[in-house]
Protein backbone atom coordinates (compact mmCIF):
# COMPACT_ATOMS: atom_id res chain seq x y z
CA UNK A 1 0.00 0.00 0.00
CA UNK A 2 1.25 3.80 -0.44
CA UNK A 3 -0.36 7.12 -0.05
CA UNK A 4 -0.04 10.49 -0.18
CA UNK A 5 -1.76 13.55 1.96
CA UNK A 6 -1.22 17.30 1.53
CA UNK A 7 -2.74 19.31 3.98
CA UNK A 8 -3.74 23.17 3.69
CA UNK A 9 -4.52 23.72 7.66
CA UNK A 10 -5.39 27.43 8.71
CA UNK A 11 -6.93 28.29 12.17
CA UNK A 12 -7.12 31.90 14.21
CA UNK A 13 -5.29 30.32 17.17
CA UNK A 14 -2.70 27.23 17.21
CA UNK A 15 -2.30 27.29 20.89
CA UNK A 16 -3.51 24.60 23.69
CA UNK A 17 -3.41 26.74 26.42
CA UNK A 18 -4.76 26.82 29.84
CA UNK A 19 -4.66 30.26 30.52
CA UNK A 20 -5.24 33.47 28.75
CA UNK A 21 -1.62 34.59 29.49
CA UNK A 22 -0.38 31.81 27.56
CA UNK A 23 -2.76 32.04 24.58
CA UNK A 24 -2.00 35.72 24.18
CA UNK A 25 2.01 34.97 24.16
CA UNK A 26 2.21 31.97 22.15
CA UNK A 27 0.17 33.29 19.22
CA UNK A 28 2.23 35.43 17.17
CA UNK A 29 1.00 38.21 15.49
CA UNK A 30 1.77 41.61 13.68
CA UNK A 31 -0.76 43.45 15.83
CA UNK A 32 -3.38 42.40 18.27
CA UNK A 33 -2.91 39.08 19.73
CA UNK A 34 -6.40 39.22 21.04
CA UNK A 35 -7.45 39.56 17.28
CA UNK A 36 -8.85 36.71 15.77
CA UNK A 37 -6.53 36.45 12.53
CA UNK A 38 -6.95 33.60 10.30
CA UNK A 39 -3.63 32.00 9.71
CA UNK A 40 -1.40 28.85 9.07
CA UNK A 41 -1.70 26.04 11.72
CA UNK A 42 1.12 24.52 13.03
CA UNK A 43 0.04 21.17 13.68
CA UNK A 44 -0.11 18.20 10.47
CA UNK A 45 2.08 18.12 7.87
CA UNK A 46 1.86 19.61 4.36
CA UNK A 47 3.33 16.96 2.67
CA UNK A 48 3.20 13.16 3.50
CA UNK A 49 4.40 9.86 1.86
CA UNK A 50 3.51 6.47 3.58
CA UNK A 51 3.89 2.97 1.95
CA UNK A 52 3.58 -0.27 3.61
CA UNK A 53 4.43 -4.05 2.57
CA UNK A 54 3.97 -7.03 4.49
CA UNK A 55 4.91 -10.68 3.61
CA UNK A 56 3.65 -14.22 5.48
CA UNK A 57 5.49 -17.36 4.95
CA UNK A 58 3.34 -20.55 6.33
CA UNK A 59 5.10 -24.08 6.33
CA UNK A 60 5.33 -26.99 8.91
CA UNK A 61 3.79 -30.02 8.68
CA UNK A 62 0.46 -28.67 8.01
CA UNK A 63 1.27 -25.39 7.34
CA UNK A 64 0.73 -23.69 11.00
CA UNK A 65 4.13 -22.36 11.54
CA UNK A 66 4.29 -18.64 10.49
CA UNK A 67 6.87 -16.34 9.97
CA UNK A 68 5.77 -12.49 8.94
CA UNK A 69 8.31 -9.29 7.76
CA UNK A 70 6.23 -6.12 7.75
CA UNK A 71 7.54 -2.48 7.36
CA UNK A 72 6.18 0.68 7.35
CA UNK A 73 7.70 3.99 5.46
CA UNK A 74 7.13 7.64 5.81
CA UNK A 75 8.12 10.20 3.81
CA UNK A 76 7.33 13.93 5.31
CA UNK A 77 7.49 17.53 5.27
CA UNK A 78 6.07 19.73 7.86
CA UNK A 79 7.15 20.56 11.26
CA UNK A 80 5.52 24.12 11.17
CA UNK A 81 7.57 27.15 13.03
CA UNK A 82 7.68 30.87 13.20
CA UNK A 83 10.17 33.87 13.31
CA UNK A 84 9.86 36.36 16.58
CA UNK A 85 11.30 38.88 17.90
CA UNK A 86 13.30 38.01 21.16
CA UNK A 87 12.05 41.74 22.47
CA UNK A 88 8.97 43.30 22.84
CA UNK A 89 8.96 45.79 20.07
CA UNK A 90 5.07 46.50 19.42
CA UNK A 91 4.88 47.07 23.36
CA UNK A 92 2.44 44.86 24.09
CA UNK A 93 3.44 43.11 27.17
CA UNK A 94 5.19 40.17 25.65
CA UNK A 95 8.39 38.90 24.66
CA UNK A 96 7.63 36.07 22.48
CA UNK A 97 4.82 36.84 20.18
CA UNK A 98 5.80 39.48 17.86
CA UNK A 99 6.40 38.31 14.11
CA UNK A 100 9.91 39.56 12.48
CA UNK A 101 10.38 41.72 9.77
CA UNK A 102 12.88 40.49 7.12
CA UNK A 103 15.10 43.11 5.78
CA UNK A 104 16.65 43.95 2.50
CA UNK A 105 20.47 44.10 2.25
CA UNK A 106 20.54 48.48 2.44
CA UNK A 107 17.78 48.35 5.08
CA UNK A 108 20.17 45.78 7.43
CA UNK A 109 22.46 48.94 6.65
CA UNK A 110 20.31 51.36 8.96
CA UNK A 111 19.69 49.22 11.77
CA UNK A 112 21.24 50.12 14.88
CA UNK A 113 22.90 46.66 16.08
CA UNK A 114 24.42 46.38 19.82
CA UNK A 115 27.41 45.23 18.01
CA UNK A 116 29.52 46.15 14.95
CA UNK A 117 29.31 42.42 13.38
CA UNK A 118 25.58 42.05 13.96
CA UNK A 119 24.18 43.05 10.31
CA UNK A 120 26.94 40.84 8.72
CA UNK A 121 25.97 38.02 10.70
CA UNK A 122 22.31 38.86 10.01
CA UNK A 123 22.79 39.15 6.69
CA UNK A 124 24.34 35.06 5.90
CA UNK A 125 21.69 33.86 7.96
CA UNK A 126 18.98 35.43 5.83
CA UNK A 127 20.74 34.82 2.62
CA UNK A 128 20.85 30.57 3.77
CA UNK A 129 17.66 30.52 5.41
CA UNK A 130 15.72 29.52 2.24
CA UNK A 131 12.44 30.93 3.82
CA UNK A 132 13.56 34.30 5.04
CA UNK A 133 15.70 34.80 1.50
CA UNK A 134 12.32 34.55 -0.08
CA UNK A 135 10.25 36.66 2.01
CA UNK A 136 12.86 40.35 2.01
CA UNK A 137 11.02 43.12 2.74
CA UNK A 138 8.15 41.12 4.50
CA UNK A 139 6.89 40.29 7.81
CA UNK A 140 7.23 36.44 8.73
CA UNK A 141 4.31 34.63 8.60
CA UNK A 142 2.73 32.87 11.42
CA UNK A 143 4.06 29.36 11.10
CA UNK A 144 4.80 30.20 7.47
CA UNK A 145 8.15 28.09 7.56
CA UNK A 146 8.46 24.52 7.25
CA UNK A 147 11.40 21.64 8.66
CA UNK A 148 13.49 19.82 5.64
CA UNK A 149 11.85 16.54 4.92
CA UNK A 150 11.99 13.56 7.12
CA UNK A 151 11.80 9.95 6.16
CA UNK A 152 11.45 7.03 9.09
CA UNK A 153 11.31 2.89 8.10
CA UNK A 154 9.85 0.73 10.69
CA UNK A 155 10.18 -2.86 10.98
CA UNK A 156 8.10 -5.83 12.48
CA UNK A 157 9.24 -9.51 12.16
CA UNK A 158 6.88 -12.10 13.97
CA UNK A 159 7.30 -15.89 14.04
CA UNK A 160 4.26 -17.67 15.20
CA UNK A 161 4.43 -21.41 16.29
CA UNK A 162 1.47 -23.59 16.36
CA UNK A 163 2.23 -26.08 19.72
CA UNK A 164 -1.38 -28.21 19.70
CA UNK A 165 -4.81 -27.63 19.32
CA UNK A 166 -5.56 -24.01 19.50
CA UNK A 167 -2.65 -22.95 21.55
CA UNK A 168 0.69 -21.00 19.82
CA UNK A 169 3.51 -18.91 20.93
CA UNK A 170 4.39 -15.78 19.12
CA UNK A 171 7.84 -14.22 18.76
CA UNK A 172 8.19 -10.81 17.64
CA UNK A 173 10.58 -7.85 17.21
CA UNK A 174 9.99 -4.52 16.55
CA UNK A 175 12.78 -1.92 15.36
CA UNK A 176 11.59 1.55 15.04
CA UNK A 177 14.03 3.92 12.76
CA UNK A 178 15.64 0.80 10.96
CA UNK A 179 17.15 3.13 8.60
CA UNK A 180 19.15 4.62 11.69
CA UNK A 181 20.04 1.44 12.82
CA UNK A 182 21.84 0.64 9.38
CA UNK A 183 23.61 4.22 8.80
CA UNK A 184 23.78 6.61 11.58
CA UNK A 185 23.25 9.55 9.33
CA UNK A 186 19.93 7.73 8.01
CA UNK A 187 16.06 8.67 10.10
CA UNK A 188 17.60 11.83 11.11
CA UNK A 189 15.05 14.58 11.96
CA UNK A 190 15.78 18.37 12.03
CA UNK A 191 14.78 21.49 13.92
CA UNK A 192 15.21 24.99 13.96
CA UNK A 193 18.07 26.08 15.86
CA UNK A 194 16.49 29.24 17.00
CA UNK A 195 13.38 30.98 16.47
CA UNK A 196 13.88 34.21 17.94
CA UNK A 197 17.10 35.15 16.00
CA UNK A 198 16.45 39.13 16.08
CA UNK A 199 17.07 40.52 19.74
CA UNK A 200 15.64 43.88 19.66
CA UNK A 201 15.48 46.63 22.73
CA UNK A 202 13.82 50.10 22.89
CA UNK A 203 14.58 53.23 24.33
CA UNK A 204 12.59 55.91 25.84
CA UNK A 205 12.14 57.13 23.09
CA UNK A 206 10.68 54.18 20.96
CA UNK A 207 13.72 54.04 18.47
CA UNK A 208 14.68 49.96 18.60
CA UNK A 209 18.34 49.03 19.29
CA UNK A 210 18.85 45.21 17.47
CA UNK A 211 21.19 42.01 18.13
CA UNK A 212 21.96 38.99 16.51
CA UNK A 213 23.72 35.88 17.98
CA UNK A 214 26.97 35.64 16.28
CA UNK A 215 27.04 31.93 16.72
CA UNK A 216 24.14 31.75 15.29
CA UNK A 217 24.96 30.36 11.41
CA UNK A 218 22.84 27.76 10.54
CA UNK A 219 19.11 27.54 10.82
CA UNK A 220 18.31 23.97 11.14
CA UNK A 221 20.57 21.42 13.52
CA UNK A 222 19.71 17.53 14.35
CA UNK A 223 17.26 16.68 17.08
CA UNK A 224 19.55 14.09 19.28
CA UNK A 225 16.44 12.81 21.10
CA UNK A 226 14.82 9.07 20.45
CA UNK A 227 12.70 10.82 17.25
CA UNK A 228 16.25 10.76 15.13
CA UNK A 229 17.34 7.29 16.94
CA UNK A 230 17.10 3.62 16.39
CA UNK A 231 15.04 1.83 19.14
CA UNK A 232 14.15 -1.95 19.28
CA UNK A 233 11.75 -3.82 21.81
CA UNK A 234 11.13 -7.55 21.65
CA UNK A 235 7.45 -9.67 22.44
CA UNK A 236 6.11 -12.62 23.32
CA UNK A 237 2.94 -13.90 23.79
CA UNK A 238 1.03 -17.23 24.57
CA UNK A 239 -2.15 -17.98 22.96
CA UNK A 240 -4.61 -20.67 24.26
Amino acid sequence: MAAYNFLDSKDVNSIEAEITGDAFDFNPTLSNANSATLANSKYGDRHRFIAVAAKSWNYGANKEWTTTLSSFYELAKGGRFNYTYAGDINNDGSNLNDLIYIPTTSEIGQMDFSTATDAGNLENFINQDDYLKGRRGQYAERYGALTPWRGKMDVKFIQNLKIKDNNSLEFSIDILNFGNLLNSDWGLVQQPNAVQPIGVSIDAGGSPTYSFNSNLKETFVYNSTLISRWQMQFGLRYSF
